[in-house]
């Protein structure tokens, strides 16, 4: 570990009173969560092409039998605990260094670890949202579904309530604008290609300096950093940042 940088990072997380911090799969893959991209991730396992077209709202809406056999089999995981990382990002916060998360994951695991203030631009997998009258189930109702479940109010569709292909994300202005106005801000295990989340990190970078980037491997916007780290276990890191500051 270099440590010279994280005393830079301590520094930094001191002096900001705006830090925002935006995180992607490779934090969850500490938790046991496959990426997508990943040795078990369902790219590398059926073909990016194919599930794309699969994890599509069109292909959802038009045949939500095979949506829903695909999703069961590939998407839905097993319960996690938080990962290190996602319990030090919490307690961060609650010590009044981080007023803000941005997520690209869609497991819930920062609120779990207890992070308050968490933005999941993706959606939440563990709800389930009723396309007829709104209604919200959990993943254990449509666990114990068969295969297409539906609502027992009004027999409507269930619709996993993240984004799929052919959506536009959630929380589009409240991620813009905490990003965008953030004094520090921390990216952990994204790789800052997939936009709109991407191109919200660029335009900060463009008209700020105080960019931290934990990530295992190159990032779009490594240049712009002024620390870059290149770990597969930021939780060491932001705990070392912890003791530093907390």
């Amino acid at each position: 570990m270099d440590y010279k940088k994280i005393d830079r990072m301590a520094e930094l997380f001191r002096n900001s009173h705006n830090t925002v911090v935006v995180t992607g799969a490779g934090i969850s893959t500490e938790a046991g969560i496959p990426d997508f991209r990943g040795e078990n991730g369902v790219y590398t396992i059926v073909g990016e092409n194919r599930a794309m077209k699969i994890i599509n709202i069109d292909a959802f809406r038009r045949d939500p039998e095979g949506f829903y056999t695909f999703y069961r089999q590939y998407l839905m995981f097993p319960p996690v605990e938080p990962s290190k990382a996602h319990y030090m990002l919490a307690q961060l916060e609650n010590k009044g260094f981080i007023r803000a998360i941005v997520t690209q994951n869609i497991d819930n695991l920062h609120q779990k670890a207890g992070s308050k203030r968490v933005i999941p631009i993706h959606g939440t997998a563990d709800r389930f949202i009723c396309t007829k009258c709104r209604s919200v189930y959990n993943s254990e109702y449509v666990e114990k579904s068969k295969n297409v479940p539906v609502c027992e109010k009004c027999g409507g569709i269930l619709k996993p309530d993240v984004v799929l292909f052919g959506e536009q994300i959630y929380n589009y202005a409240d991620a813009h604008e905490a990003i965008v106005h953030a004094k520090l801000l921390v990216v952990i295990g994204s790789s800052l290609t997939v936009y709109p989340l991407a191109g919200f990190v660029k335009e900060f970078s463009t008209f700020y300096q105080d960019l931290i980037i934990l990530n295992k491997s190159r990032t779009q916007l490594d240049h712009a950093a002024i620390v870059k780290v290149d770990s597969g276990n930021t939780g060491d890191v932001l705990e070392e940042i912890y003791k530093r500051i907390g």
